[in-house]
């Protein structure tokens, strides 16, 4: 998880803390992360934004939320459609985190251990990276070190057609 995830999370719960104690009330615990989930109207209207008109910050609001209710699957096609039709910088961030996450959906090991997948994954991390995204800073230097010169995205595009080819 980024950096700015964890902080949206802590904002969140933060946020659910204050208002409990403002409304006297004893403070819950959350025991399914679905009871955070968004309104699927207002989660629908988010995601209009996001993908049909390139609004970035509609984008980060649905896809924290996202996140946070482990919604991956639906998390990875919307983000996959922003960074295609964007380039923002923070759905190849999600798409990175996504592929490289450990973990399970429905019995199915999801972290991408095969070589395409890694590929794809460094091909997003440092496209995020290339266009900006802070957040990605951390990750480029947790794969690449204190490298002088990071390889480009493209390079990892190149890698993959490569196992298509032959």
């Amino acid at each position: 998880m980024s950096i700015r995830k964890l902080l949206q999370l802590l904002v969140i719960l933060f946020y659910l803390v204050l208002m409990s104690c403002n409304q006297k009330s004893q403070v819950g615990i959350i025991d399914d992360p679905r009871d955070l989930e968004l309104p699927q109207k207002v989660a629908d209207s988010l995601w209009r934004k996001a993908i049909n008109e390139g609004d970035f910050k509609a984008y980060n609001e649905v896809s924290t939320n996202y996140w946070l209710v482990l919604k991956m699957p639906e998390l990875y096609y919307y983000a996959l459609l922003m960074a295609n039709r964007h380039q923002c910088p923070e759905a190849y961030l999600n798409l990175y985190e996504m592929l490289i996450g450990e973990g399970t959906i429905n019995g199915v090991e999801v972290n991408g251990k095969d070589s395409i997948s890694r590929n794809q994954a460094l091909f997003y991390l440092l496209k995020a990276y290339e266009l900006g995204e802070e957040d990605a800073v951390y990750s480029v230097y947790k794969e690449f070190g204190d490298s002088i010169s990071l390889p480009k995205s493209i390079n990892y595009l190149k890698k993959i057609q490569k196992f298509y080819t032959n």
